[in-house]
């Protein structure tokens, strides 16, 4: 039995196995987008680089969400009639931001992902911000993040290993200002 959907043929074999083709655009159109292994166009590839340096786009598109915040500051007042306190926002907080993925061998369904999980490492010890690529991120203007923590959990299948990223977006600060006038 076959299917095209959005020009992928997929092609449904006895035994529930399936081939998987990708097929030329009728118009001849073609994306700026990376693919992934199996030559498919990401949606929102997700692409880490240590500063200045040559970025690594994450081979399975991975899962990126972003939470944020304000950072508020509550006064409470003393003999006050009322109930609560009164609050002050102080300014925006930094975004957080969870990418969860799944890194798996393409090229052999018997053997570990090796070498994608030791370039994830390098990127989760790195003691630096680093600079992200992700349309999702680029809306909320986010193009560095610092990684606080990660986890590379149990993962059934010998291609396979899940991880899960959790980074806080990194401003650029300028904290030196050069029109300063002296007090008189």
């Amino acid at each position: 039995m076959e299917f095209i959907i959005n020009q992928v043929r997929i092609n449904l074999n006895e035994g529930n196995s399936a081939d998987v083709t990708l097929l030329a655009s009728s118009d001849g159109a073609t994306t700026d987008k990376p693919s992934n292994g199996n030559g498919f166009a990401m949606v929102m590839p997700l692409k880490l680089a240590f500063h200045e340096k040559e970025s690594w786009t994450v081979p399975v598109e991975p899962l990126v969400s972003i939470s944020g915040g304000n950072v508020i500051a509550k006064r409470t007042v003393s003999k006050g009639k009322g109930r609560g306190t009164i609050k002050e926002r102080w300014t925006q907080d930094d975004y957080q931001v969870t990418i969860e993925g799944v890194l798996i061998n393409l090229k052999d369904a018997n053997v570990y992902p090796e070498e994608d999980v030791r370039k994830l490492r390098e990127f989760c010890e790195a003691t630096e911000a680093l600079d992200v690529e992700c349309d999702l991120l680029k809306i909320y203007d986010i193009t560095r993040i610092t990684i606080v923590s990660w986890d590379i959990p149990f993962t059934k299948g010998e291609a396979n290993q899940r991880f899960t990223i959790s980074a806080l977006s990194d401003d650029l600060f300028d904290l030196l200002k050069e029109d300063v006038k002296p007090l008189a």
